[in-house]
């Protein structure tokens, strides 16, 4: 068995400022070194319990100096093939509309997507493309305003909440230590309980509605996340994004 840590970085641990963030600043080494903490913590806990393999992967495809990350975790590899694994998502951050969130994004700023008529983000996304291989999710951790999109599209999952925006720019963050010893406790708790191991299969079909910067709106019905994720690479694109999705798809 293996577990796959699935990336962001606005919502890890102790980054208080959106700014820093952004690679063009010079705290982003700090962020960085806040994202490999949290991946150590949870690498840590899932070996105690005596998951033999940890990999990471970002969610949005950053590179992470490898001097960051022990030499015990690996990258994962891309497509993910059907080896037996276990996942959590680590550090994500609330989709762009929601209110009372520290840096809120959706893909980028000014788009928003509804699925199946409920309001959906990058949580949304990210465990519906794990349940769509089969793969459990155990945690989920970010900001409050994550952990309460959490209990729309993630509700059987534990969510930790490591801090609470002050504004989308700025949040209070509990004190590192605290934050990944909350993570340890809740992902061993979840590993000794397989009944909370949980999948997250999207709907069939996909039905989604994405609402772009320039005021247009584009329905995407679709029969895979994998096609799913083609698509909205194509729309981040056409608005001037970067497009990170597609790399994730099996074809």
């Amino acid at each position: 068995m293996e577990l796959v840590i699935v990336a962001d970085l606005e919502g890890m641990s102790g980054i208080a400022e959106r700014a820093w963030c952004d690679p063009a600043r010079p705290e982003y080494a700090r962020a960085l070194e806040q994202y490999a903490e949290d991946v150590r913590a949870v690498s840590q806990a899932a070996r105690a319990f005596g998951i033999a393999r940890i990999r990471l992967l970002d969610w949005h495809g950053r590179t992470v100096p490898p001097n960051l990350v022990t030499s015990d975790i690996e990258p994962a590899l891309l497509p993910l093939d059907r080896h037996p694994r276990l996942a959590v998502l680590l550090g994500f951050h609330a989709r762009g509309d929601a209110p009372g969130a520290f840096a809120p994004c959706t893909l980028l700023p000014g788009l928003s997507i509804e699925w199946d008529g409920r309001p959906a983000g990058e949580l949304a996304l990210a465990s519906r493309w794990l349940g769509e291989q089969g793969i459990p999710l155990l945690l989920v951790s970010g900001d409050r305003a994550l952990t309460a999109e959490a209990e729309l599209w993630t509700d059987q999952t534990t969510a930790i909440a490591v801090k609470l925006a002050r504004s989308p720019d700025r949040a209070e963050c509990l004190p590192p230590d605290r934050a990944r010893a909350a993570l340890v406790d809740a992902l061993q708790r979840v590993l000794a309980r397989r009944s909370w191991w949980w999948v997250y299969r999207p709907s069939s079909p996909i039905d989604v509605t994405v609402s772009l910067p320039a005021d247009s709106r584009e329905r995407l019905l679709v029969s895979s996340m994998n096609e799913l994720f083609h698509r909205l690479d194509d729309l981040v694109a056409r608005a001037g994004g970067i497009p990170t999705l597609a790399r994730l798809a099996s074809s």
